[in-house]
């Protein structure tokens, strides 16, 4: 009887941890695609403080992998062809965007390192 709850915890344990790193990439990826859909907006504006920026968050917080970059470069691709004909944001609101962003990447890459 104990054997079998024990194995039935250790059953339940498992399955929570096996759920937590796709949900975790899940997160990494929605950020991954919200700074690359400011680096569209910042492309297709023009913002070349920003674009910078970008590339130095990328560059320094985003775990250098192939599907990262394929995130990235996706949301950059849509933004860029989304923002014809929207108006553009300040360079100052732009930043403000990206700065939260970089801080919630590295946030959320720290606690998976």
């Amino acid at each position: 009887m104990k054997t079998t709850l024990h194995v039935a915890i250790l059953l339940a344990l498992s399955a929570l941890f096996a759920i937590t790193p796709a949900r975790a990439a899940d997160v990494g990826n929605e950020l991954i695609t919200e700074l690359g859909a400011a680096n569209g907006v910042a492309l297709a504006c023009k913002h070349t403080t920003n674009m910078s920026a970008i590339k130095v968050v990328m560059i320094h917080t985003v775990p250098k992998t192939r599907a990262n970059g394929e995130v990235f470069e996706a949301a950059t691709n849509e933004a860029f062809l989304g923002q014809s004909g929207e108006p553009c944001p300040s360079e100052t609101e732009l930043s403000q965007r990206v700065h939260g962003i970089d801080t919630r990447l590295k946030a959320h890459f720290k606690s998976q390192g």
